[in-house]
């Protein structure tokens, strides 16, 4: 199960695997647990909006868990999300979530709570399509229905690295309130109903689109793989030239970076010391690559995925949706929220702000950052 979920190229739904006893909690359960414990949830609209709504975009209201039960119980007009939460930042006094969180089922015993983040939220709660550019992502889902759209690393979804964040590569395509013609060229869809015990398995950069249908409540954790390394130099590249462009310039930051990167964007000198460290690794690794044998029968990555399906009758592949259903969802997607389709709270970029974003995304592109880590990695 480990080698299969660390190894997989294609998404995976597991069923019945994992015996954690939130999945078991109902709203009441939450509710005594965190109590009046404020938390910080990011509030969108629940309308039509040209772009995504990034981060930005949205207000951050901090609340307790039965304010938010009862917000969604009386207003339709926004949604709620406590997203992103790692559990042992702001839970790490609730010994119940560090007794039931269990990845051991999945074959890794040594993750627990500290490792995991937590995602709360109210129907229509979602963050903008996206590719995570470390790791694995494993998603439990804990109570009440999540939607996910994925699509594999090579479907062109309109890359953008602004708002920027390191570790994420944003899509401009908006799938909350889309138009058709946004939508049009876009294939390669799987989409999966996450229901309470479901596991997903997103694996390295996957695109994914996330939405809540319904109150809903998932638990992921990140593994590590191999060729983080190798992006660590993209990554710590991308935030030397945007935090460079940003000293050296008079202008708000808020259309630039992911709100949690006011903070957080790694200054040169500690981002060249993870350049430095991820190269030295990039290149023991290809030597121990390279020193390895491998011989002309040993099956492929996807001959191994099979086998492994063949082994446990509780995991599946995600089926791509045919141009019919394909078709069908799009329209449905692009329907909602027709009423105020004229609304636009995102069309605010000055001239000299897109200016700005526009040379951003042209440095900050994988081509461009592919080419200087070869250039490092050569050194």
């Amino acid at each position: 199960m480990k080698q299969m979920i660390l190894n997989t190229k294609e998404p995976l739904l597991i069923t019945n695997q994992m015996k954690c006893k939130l999945i078991s909690w109902s709203l009441q359960d939450w509710k005594n647990e965190l109590d009046t414990k404020l938390l910080k949830f990011r509030c969108g609209k629940n309308e039509y909006t040209e772009e995504p709504q990034w981060e930005s975009k949205t207000v951050v209201k901090s609340a307790t868990f039965q304010d938010f039960l009862n917000n969604i119980n009386s207003n339709e007009t926004e949604w709620w999300y406590f997203d992103y939460k790692y559990m042992f930042e702001w839970f790490n006094e609730n010994d119940n979530f560090k007794e039931k969180i269990d990845w051991s089922p999945l074959g890794f015993p040594e993750l627990s709570y500290k490792d995991s983040t937590i995602w709360i939220g109210s129907k229509g709660a979602h963050t903008p399509c996206h590719v995570d550019t470390y790791g694995c992502n494993v998603v439990l889902q804990v109570f009440g229905r999540k939607q996910w759209l994925l699509f594999p690393p090579e479907q062109n979804l309109k890359p953008t690295r602004i708002p920027f964040e390191e570790s994420s590569i944003y899509s401009k395509v908006n799938f909350f309130s889309p138009k058709m013609e946004d939508l049009k060229d876009i294939s390669n869809c799987r989409k999966v109903i996450l229901n309470p015990g479901d596991v997903l398995i997103v694996p390295n950069k996957w695109w994914h689109y996330v939405e809540n249908l319904e109150t809903a409540i998932a638990v992921n954790i990140w593994l590590p793989l191999p060729q983080d390394d190798c992006q660590r130099i993209k990554e710590g590249i991308a935030s030397i030239l945007v935090g460079n462009m940003l000293q050296n310039i008079d202008i708000s930051q808020q259309n630039i970076l992911n709100p949690n990167m006011t903070e957080d964007l790694a200054n040169i000198k500690t981002a060249l010391k993870v350049i430095k460290l991820s190269v030295e690794r990039c290149k023991e690794a290809k030597k121990c690559k390279e020193a390895t044998v491998v011989t002309a029968t040993q099956p492929n990555d996807k001959n191994n995925l099979e086998l492994a399906l063949d082994k446990y009758d509780n995991v599946c592949k995600i089926p791509v949706l045919n141009d019919a259903e394909l078709k069908s969802f799009w329209k449905s997607q692009s329907a909602r929220f027709k009423s105020n389709r004229q609304i636009n709270r995102n069309a605010d970029k000055t001239p000299d702000a897109k200016e700005v974003v526009d040379f951003l995304e042209v440095i900050t592109d994988d081509e461009v950052l592919e080419l200087i880590t070869k250039k490092l990695l050569k050194r």
